[in-house]
Order: structure tokens, then sequence, then C-alpha cells
């Protein structure tokens, strides 16, 4: 099934939104491996839009690590 412009849409934005909160904490990737147990390559896949649907414990993971909901990490609706 190929994916819409909103579900493309949508991995951008989770994409953009995780790589901003990242930088705005000071954090590299590797900073968030280390604090979420995320690999490495998943966050860099998820923040260049290669990772068509981030599992939500993944996401759970990484909002917990940066602290924030894991609705901050989602698209706007």
């Amino acid at each position: 099934m190929m994916p819409t412009m909103s579900d493309t849409n949508r991995q951008r934005s989770t994409g953009q939104k995780l790589k901003r909160l990242r930088r705005g904490s000071g954090m590299t990737q590797a900073d968030l491996y280390e604090a979420s147990g995320v690999a490495q390559s998943t966050i860099a896949q998820i923040e260049n839009g290669r990772r068509k649907e981030p599992h939500p414990g993944t996401l759970k993971k990484l909002a917990e690590a940066l602290d924030v909901s894991i609705y901050d990490l989602l698209e706007d609706e």
C-alpha cells in the first residue's frame, strides 16, 4: 500500500519534531540513544522521514528520554 500525502507529511513532521526537540535539549543522536535505548540508526531514520511508522513503544521511549509527551512528537492535526 502506497503512503498517502498525509502519511508522508506525518512522517516528516514527527521526524522534524523529534530532531527539533532533541537538538533543543542539547542532545546528539548518540545521547538520545543512551537515554532512550532506541538504536541510533532508528532515530536517524525517524528524523529523516525514512521510518514509515515508528512503533508506539519507540515513540514512548524517545518522549520519556526527552521529557516530553508522546503527543509532542506527533503531527499537529
